[in-house]
């Protein structure tokens, strides 16, 4: 698959967890899922893009539904702290955003949470949702909602 630069990405929690969890699974391009979410931090650091993410993320970075091991209390304050980077807008879910997840949620068959993510990416002007889920992930394969394409997470000039 190739795929267009994206210029506001919005990452769904499991990006964050992969980086904090180092984890080893190899993702678009050859890469662990790790390094990708190190390059794709990185280009933000380097105000290439601002990383886009629900205040939602903050609760939900603790454990992962496939990990059986959860973020210790040291990581979880990782975790906390890098939140507050410059470089990352995390946007709190308004009345607008939980209106339109519960549409799109309904329309969709998706969790409340995964539609609090995709409805905060919309609603903010992502255009790419970037998610380690492939049951979120799937549902969308070639067809963007509202603008936004929900995908496995790539850097940009890496996704082969």
């Amino acid at each position: 698959m190739v795929t267009e630069p994206f210029t506001r990405p919005y990452l769904d929690s499991s990006v964050f967890f992969a980086l904090v969890k180092q984890e080893q699974i190899v993702g678009l391009g050859g890469l662990m899922r790790w390094e990708i979410a190190r390059r794709i931090f990185e280009d933000a650091e380097s105000d290439k893009y601002t990383i886009f993410t629900s205040t939602i993320t903050i609760a939900e970075v603790r454990r992962i539904r496939e990990q059986t091991e959860p973020l210790d209390r040291e990581e979880i304050r990782q975790v906390q702290r890098f939140l507050q980077r410059s470089f990352i807008q995390t946007i709190d879910v308004t009345r607008e955003i939980a209106e339109m997840a519960q549409e799109l949620g309904a329309e969709h068959g998706m969790s409340p949470i995964d539609a609090i993510h995709l409805a905060t990416a919309v609603w903010n002007g992502c255009d790419v949702l970037f998610v380690w889920d492939k049951r979120f992930s799937r549902r969308f394969e070639g067809s963007p909602i509202g603008g936004v394409t929900v995908m496995e997470p790539y850097c940009n000039g890496t996704a082969s």
